[in-house]
């Protein structure tokens, strides 16, 4: 990549497209600007590489192959990125930017949050993330926020193909079944940061009584990931303005879904059977 895209793209961009292809150093560096751009700016060469778990060296290559000078000229851009008044609204938005421009750019972003997402994904952790539900007793998952729609999608999904699944809206009830789990049973914590107060502490607590913790979240330095014993990481370019958007909640939702999927062919004929008696019984809502 030559120096004249990097005048006309935004920093950000370019690290979200360059994620699907980056492998081990590389992906670390972009993983940990893409979930904290403004602390970036902040830190010296030397605190990112610290954080993120690599070579002074390193950071500096990875700022070279995007087409910038060094790191200090990738800050420099990144701070420009991060004052732009659209971004606010959303990072890829132009101030003469029709409605309907406006609305295939969100649905772009919503794509692309997607695929790098899959490329990110770690596929022997949901391996065996998969197994242990399917071993497990009960899952019992914590949310709250703008994360309480995912974990209530994945508990009616979980629930309908029979499975033991417990969750509640209210942070007390969570850390009521987090403090009566056991080590037969599997703990979620699903939040997007991962710095949510209250699923770090249920999370916390379920660890502590012997439960296996699976944490979902786009921040692999997170305080939730602290108490995970399988992490699974979404993939979204973060907004300093904005912490939650439409594409975050495409991530998590296409997470869990993944998740699901390779729960249903794990349990297999016994997920068939339950999610046609569960239909059954609810047949009478139907028009």
């Amino acid at each position: 990549m030559n120096s004249s895209d990097n005048n006309n793209r935004g920093s950000l961009s370019i690290i979200s497209d360059a994620m699907p292809k980056l492998k081990g150093t590389p992906k670390k560096v972009a993983q940990f600007i893409l979930n904290a751009p403004q602390e970036t700016i902040n830190l010296t060469i030397t605190e990112l590489a610290s954080r993120a778990g690599v070579s002074d060296a390193s950071v500096v290559r990875f700022a070279q192959s995007l087409g910038y000078s060094g790191f200090h000229a990738l800050k420099i851009r990144l701070a420009e990125d991060m004052v732009s008044p659209m971004s606010i609204i959303h990072e890829d938005l132009m101030p003469d930017d029709d409605p309907a421009t406006a609305v295939q750019k969100a649905m772009a972003m919503g794509f692309r949050s997607l695929e790098d997402t899959i490329g990110i994904l770690e596929m022997s952790v949901l391996a065996e993330t998969i197994q242990a539900i399917h071993k497990c007793r009960q899952i019992v998952l914590f949310a709250s926020g703008n994360s309480i729609p995912i974990a209530m999608d994945l508990d009616f999904r979980l629930t309908k193909i029979g499975l033991q699944s417990r969750f509640s809206i209210d942070p007390t009830m969570q850390e009521m079944y987090a403090s009566l789990i056991s080590s037969e049973d599997v703990a979620i914590g699903i939040s997007h940061t991962g710095s949510s107060k209250d699923t770090v502490h249920a999370l916390q607590l379920a660890k502590e009584h012997g439960a296996k913790t699976v944490c979902i979240t786009n921040h692999s330095d997170s305080p939730l990931t602290r108490y995970g014993d399988l992490c699974l990481f979404t993939a979204m370019r973060v907004s300093h303005f904005r912490e939650e958007r439409l594409d975050s909640s495409l991530a998590m939702l296409a997470l869990t879904e993944a998740l699901f999927v390779g729960i249903c062919v794990e349990h297999s004929d016994a997920a068939m059977q339950s999610a046609s008696k569960t239909s059954r019984a609810t047949d009478h809502r139907k028009y």
